[in-house]
């Protein structure tokens, strides 16, 4: 169908349409007359506890596609989460399954977004285990090497502390409403971020894939840093273990050509689709575990993943008892702040997401609210990873048929079945296969960002890629906490610095009208683009583009508005000779504007008073009612020369100062009036 049918379909079809809609409205205000306060209470109710809403009409339909895409997520997640907690926080794998379980479950009544996929994150469980291997370190350091036993209870409880102060952070920036957050960010900040976690993983992985991952824990510790790391790798190549490196190689081959294979057959329509619901991680962890028993794979040196219970996570109301270990809540609140920004950050993105292909409104406040209530449930169950949004898990949840935030629940149930009924056949299971399923996540991260660098190279933003430059390299060679910290306080930075630049443009005189429109200066292969409108001689015409005037925006009005009267519109430097000559008369064009608050207001009767020290009249044109009545209220428009220098054009604003001049000079302004009018 064309676009000139559709427009024909939709006006025959508007007048029904319109009827409808106003039938509709009138029983809904019918409805809201005879509605009780309980039953007012349980419509708000909804919109807050979105299961509310969903499950009083959800169909047998719906349930199957859910069970399908479920059960594919947590062929996925499972083994994900196993090999987050085990080869980035170094602790027990169940730690991993219960932060997939729990907070998947919570969500699925609290969250807005029907196909996110939530549980733990790479990016968030090296920040977790860097903090622990610090903790642990300075503990150590304090009071000598921990037990073995003592070292895995003391791991759980700083993850417990971590989960929940993450819950609690991002719980209360949906609460006070700082949904928004996710657009000041800059994305070329956090891809330099992201990329540098994915180089920080990848080299943390490389000694588990090589099989030298003891000697390195021998010679530098748990913290290593990931130069410490290279140069391990580097000076002990020879030492590296054969079985173990050609397990690894054989799996990482078969995930990422399934993973490309998936790719290409997501294009095509028919049979071939049924490919999607291959899950290839979990034949590779099924099959690396059964030949792992059969050939006993560990009496020739290759680590397994050995003996794990689901009984090592306990449900207890957190912090109680724990004594001496209370002070690292306030130690750690660092890190769970990043983690919840950082968590929010990636669920919004996938939640947006998938909203925008499903066709269906979501709420970032209620999302922070749902993933803070999903982790903070979380932490009740000792040793808990934070959970929070995957793109790449909601892309599979949305590309197996997930329909409804019951795909969630029943993922977080079946990865509770995993855990109680099959985490204990997967002893055998070899370590290098966890660290090579972490390796395919940073292979997922590395693909976005040649495409992010070619972008800004072609579009000249060399602002972008420097500032990507510099949290890569901060993340990759100070710490990644440091590099997320970078990131949030520069995008911060250089929102306050967008939004306190006034947009300002001088007007001209298109030749032959009384139309004025933006001088403006712009390259193209020839060079500068002429300019097409023509200039008053000794009239600055300034029209300010924002709608608002705030202190923040009017702070450097005066300075602004010098450097346009002496340089004009170019791009020129200010330490070269001035452009113009200064001006005899400022006409401002304020068809934007819509608010003036108190400040902006001070700031306008200094810049009226300015002028007129310098015997520079000041006009007030294309005004809206209300910024006027602000105008006058505030008295810019008397001390301006009162309301004969308010006009509704700038060409009305000109005639008016040349009929005035007349008038003044006795019949004769002494200046040419075709230059004015």
């Amino acid at each position: 169908m064309t676009p000139q049918s559709r427009t024909e379909v939709a006006f025959a079809t508007l007048p029904e349409r319109l009827s409808r809609a106003a039938e509709q409205a009138q029983k809904r205000e019918r409805v809201e007359e005879d509605l009780t306060r309980w039953q007012l209470l349980y419509r708000r109710a909804r919109y807050y506890i979105p299961v509310l809403q969903w499950l009083p009409h959800y169909s047998l339909r719906s349930f199957m596609r859910d069970v399908i895409a479920a059960l594919t997520l947590t062929s996925l997640i499972a083994p994900q989460s196993m090999s987050y907690a085990t080869n980035l926080v170094h602790t027990d794998p169940v730690h991993g399954l219960f932060g997939a379980a729990v907070p998947a479950m919570v969500y699925s009544a609290m969250g807005t977004c029907r196909q996110l996929s939530v549980g733990p994150e790479a990016a968030l469980s090296l920040i977790t285990g860097e903090t622990i291997a610090k903790f642990i370190e300075e503990e150590e350091h304090a009071h000598g090497r921990m037990s073995d036993a003592h070292r895995v209870k003391f791991i759980a409880k700083i993850i417990t502390v971590i989960t929940f102060e993450s819950g609690l952070v991002t719980f209360l920036l949906g609460f006070f409403r700082l949904g928004f957050l996710d657009a000041v960010l800059s994305r070329a900040l956090l891809r330099g971020f992201m990329t540098a976690v994915a180089v920080t993983i990848f080299v943390s992985q490389a000694p588990s894939i090589l099989g030298i991952e003891a000697g390195l824990n021998a010679a530098y510790g748990a913290s290593s840093s990931v130069l410490e790391k290279v140069q391990y790798i580097a000076t002990h190549l020879g030492e590296t273990h054969r079985l173990t490196l050609l397990v690894s190689i054989i799996a990482l081959a078969a995930l990422i050509g399934g993973k490309i294979g998936k790719r290409t057959v997501a294009q095509k329509k028919g049979y071939w689709r049924i490919a999607l619901y291959v899950p290839e991680v979990l034949l590779v962890v099924v099959l690396s575990t059964i030949l792992s028993h059969i050939f006993h794979w560990n009496h020739a040196g290759l680590s397994v993943l050995g003996r794990v219970s689901p009984g090592d996570v306990k449900v207890r109301v957190p912090f109680v008892g724990w004594g001496y270990m209370r002070r690292y809540v306030t130690k750690s609140f660092g890190t769970s702040t990043v983690i919840a920004i950082l968590g929010f950050l990636d669920s919004i993105v996938a939640a947006k997401d998938m909203a925008s292909k499903h066709d269906y409104p979501i709420s970032p406040n209620r999302e922070l609210c749902a993933l803070g209530s999903a982790n903070l449930f979380a932490a009740f169950c000792t040793g808990s990873l934070p959970g929070y949004g995957s793109i790449t898990r909601s892309r599979l949840a949305s590309a197996t048929g997930a329909r409804t935030q019951m795909s969630s629940l029943l993922t977080g149930t079946f990865v509770l079945l995993v855990t109680y009924f099959l985490l204990r056949f997967l002893g055998p299971l070899p370590k290098c296969i966890l660290a090579v399923i972490v390796c395919v996540v940073v292979y997922s991260i590395f693909e976005e960002t040649p495409e992010d660098v070619k972008f800004f190279y072609k579009m000249g933003s060399w602002t972008d890629g420097g500032l990507m430059l510099l949290t890569f390299a901060l993340s990759l060679f100070v710490s990644v906490e440091v590099g997320i910290i970078t990131s949030v306080a520069l995008s911060m930075l250089l929102c306050i610095k967008h939004s306190t630049a006034m947009r300002l443009n001088i007007l001209g005189r298109v030749p032959g009208t009384s139309t004025f429109e933006p001088l403006e200066e712009d390259l193209n292969d020839d060079g500068l683009l002429p300019v097409m409108g023509e200039e008053v001689p000794g009239v600055l015409i300034v029209k300010i583009r924002d709608v608002a005037l705030t202190f923040a925006n009017t702070g450097y009005l005066k300075e602004r508005l010098r450097r346009l009267e002496r340089y004009g519109h170019g791009r020129h430097h200010p330490a070269e000779e001035p452009r113009r000559e200064e001006a005899s008369v400022v006409i401002f064009d304020l068809t934007d504007v819509s608010e003036v608050d108190a400040s902006a207001l001070q700031i306008m009767l200094e810049l009226v008073d300015s002028y007129a020290a310098r015997n520079v009249l000041i006009y007030w044109t294309q005004c809206n009612p209300r910024a006027l009545a602000r105008l006058r209220e505030a008295g810019v428009v008397d001390k301006s020369g009162g309301d004969s220098h308010v006009q509704p054009s700038v060409a009305r604003a000109l005639e008016e100062i040349h009929e005035t001049m007349m008038q003044v000079n006795g019949g004769t302004s002494g200046v040419d009036a075709s230059s004015i009018v």
